[in-house]
């Protein structure tokens, strides 16, 4: 964390810190997050301007208190892997289409918007902050970028989104009703711990029942229990 904050703009060119956001003893023990650290308290300290504070439509283009609106997930969305999960990323920045193609990391908002295309991100980011669209190929372009992630991403990514997929704010946005079939493939991933992850997002999903699946068992258990997600699934949207 220390690490991707020190190449921030907010550490380099300001007064950020790690005590900035956390506190041995006056913080949830949790993650030793002050009060108040779970939203835009923790940036408009420092960024003051009316287009943080009062008139925060005009930065973000979402409704000020919807979740669009939190500085946290659209400038450190969670996209570091760590303890069977995901973690915000200390690395202060804007979300970027282009850095999505370029080095393989989920962008802040296809996290929230997961049933979008990476080309609907890089299009509202070019209309909204002036962002160049990149170049992208014809999945890019019509197939959704979380699924793109899950299926055919690499360890990190199948984590990360797996973890996606079960974060509220995210289901809440994207709807749940199309998950459960990409979820219920990563029960046989070669990775235990996207295995885990997986089986924990399906389990907050409507009319999924994986509590006898084991993620460390045999592989044709794995395969069962997908199929009885992708079973299930089929009752529910019949």
């Amino acid at each position: 964390e220390f690490t991707a904050m020190r190449v921030s703009a907010c550490y380099t060119k300001g007064t950020m810190s790690c005590m900035s956001c956390h506190s041995m003893h006056d913080s949830d023990p949790v993650d030793q997050l002050k009060p108040g650290m779970r939203g835009r308290q923790a940036c408009i300290e420092c960024h003051t301007e009316p287009e943080y504070t009062t008139a925060v439509k005009q930065h973000t283009f979402h409704k000020p208190s919807s979740t669009g609106s939190n500085c946290l997930n659209c400038h450190m969305p969670h996209t570091t892997y760590a303890l069977l999960g995901a973690i915000r990323n200390h690395q202060v920045q804007s979300p970027s289409a282009a850095r999505s193609i370029r080095h393989g990391v989920p962008n802040a908002c296809n996290l929230c918007h997961l049933d979008q295309t990476l080309a609907w991100s890089a299009e509202h980011l070019g209309q909204w902050y002036g962002a160049q669209v990149p170049e992208m190929n014809e999945s890019q372009r019509t197939v959704s970028a979380a699924v793109l992630d899950l299926l055919s991403g690499d360890a990190g990514q199948r984590a990360l989104l797996a973890w996606a997929l079960g974060w509220q704010p995210a289901q809440e946005i994207s709807g749940t009703n199309w998950m459960a079939p990409y979820l219920g493939q990563l029960l046989n991933d070669p990775y235990e711990a996207v295995r885990f992850i997986a089986r924990r997002s399906l389990q907050g999903l409507p009319g999924q029942d994986v509590l006898d699946y084991d993620f460390v068992g045999p592989v044709k258990q794995r395969l069962a229990a997908s199929q009885r997600v992708l079973q299930q699934w089929s009752r529910q949207v019949r």
